[in-house]
């Protein structure tokens, strides 16, 4: 008997065992599967969470995307209108060919009546009549054939305004092309200089980055720009990449911002100019020409910026341009010390700086 109790005992101890065993096991698992439910309910947080904000991000985008879209839209229909409603008729044109400048007006007055309410400035050309009616800080308009470039120029007291303003002074990102509040234009200045944007869908001034290559330079080597007084051709003479700031140049800024300078500083300026363009246009520039620079952004280095300088063509002398003589230049280029990624290697790191004077 005590034999058989001692194996109850034996046999109650380790059942006894046994079931701490199972008891514990049990906790175990609830807790493991406790913990596993947290787990994976805070994964399914962190997972919406996620989702939430690339879900917003994407409706973000798209309503950004909608809305250059729409904007792009309204630009582009408005400068339809602009045309339509400020470009003489191929009839007008006509019409016009023979007639003298008071027959023209006069022309124009009857056919346009809403002109007899404009004050115009003397000596206007009746072709931009229409644009200066419906903007009076119209200076000019500029077109490059085969290319987008083909609008009116206007000028504000300032530099900015015509940044996010269109030619009918609406908010846009698109802006306007304009001239530089310095720049007078009866007559030219000796350097005019015109700004646009470098807007991705190919409007604005964007034509202007293809003139980095050559040969579209080639089929296109002649500007039309006019001021409201007279109709003038211009001669790319060069094509250069700069920065727009002292400080995207170790504070130094190559100043092609200027309408006139004395002529000894301007002789030094056209020799700044060959050592920055990218290639020869076989277009020549004499310390006695008048220049217009086209400026807009590009992306070589920080706050670049992309310069097409032409010359206006001399009296006597036709707006035809020899391409067969552009080609590259056998000297390196000269660019800001931002364009090199070790300013040491720039071949012109020890070039004396140019001034204004």
């Amino acid at each position: 008997m005590k034999k058989n109790n001692n194996s109850e005992n034996s046999s109650y101890v380790y059942f006894q065992g046994s079931e701490e065993t199972v008891i514990r096991t049990d906790e175990t698992q609830q807790k493991a599967v406790a913990a596993l439910i947290k787990k994976k309910r805070i994964k399914k947080t962190v997972l919406n969470s996620v989702s939430f904000i690339l879900i917003l991000a994407i409706v973000i985008s798209s309503l950004f995307l909608g809305k250059r879209g729409i904007e792009k839209f309204l630009v582009l229909k408005q400068e339809e209108k602009q045309h339509q409603s400020s470009t003489l008729s191929d009839e007008d044109k006509k019409e016009l060919e023979s007639m003298t400048e008071e027959e023209k007006w006069a022309y124009l007055y009857e056919k346009y009546p809403e002109l007899l309410n404009v004050k115009f400035p003397a000596g206007i050309l009746c072709d931009y009549a229409l644009y200066y009616a419906n903007n009076p800080q119209t200076v000019g308009y500029i077109k490059i054939d085969g290319t987008k470039i083909d609008t009116p120029v206007v000028q504000a007291d300032n530099n900015k305004y015509y940044l996010n303003h269109d030619f009918y002074g609406k908010s846009t990102s698109y802006g306007a092309i304009y001239a530089s509040y310095k720049n007078r234009f009866d007559p030219f200045d000796r350097n005019t200089l015109l700004y646009g944007h470098n807007m991705n869908d190919g409007s604005r001034f964007a034509s202007l980055l293809n003139y980095k290559n050559i040969d579209y330079f080639k089929k296109h080597p002649v500007i039309h720009f006019d001021s409201l007084f007279e109709k003038k051709d211009w001669k790319i003479y060069a094509v250069v990449i700069t920065n727009g700031s002292t400080e995207s140049d170790n504070g130094y800024f190559f100043d092609f911002t200027f309408n006139h300078c004395s002529d000894a500083c301007y002789e030094e300026y056209i020799k700044e100019i060959d050592k920055r363009k990218l290639y020869d246009t076989g277009v020549d520039l004499l310390p006695t020409d008048t220049i217009v620079t086209l400026c807009t952004c590009t992306y070589e280095h920080d706050d670049a910026r992309l310069l097409v300088i032409a010359r206006m063509v001399r009296d006597g002398e036709t707006s035809e341009v020899d391409t067969s003589l552009a080609r590259y230049k056998s000297s390196p280029v000269k660019y800001p010390d931002s364009y090199y990624s070790d300013p040491k290697k720039n071949p012109y790191k020890n070039d004396k700086k140019f001034y204004l004077y």
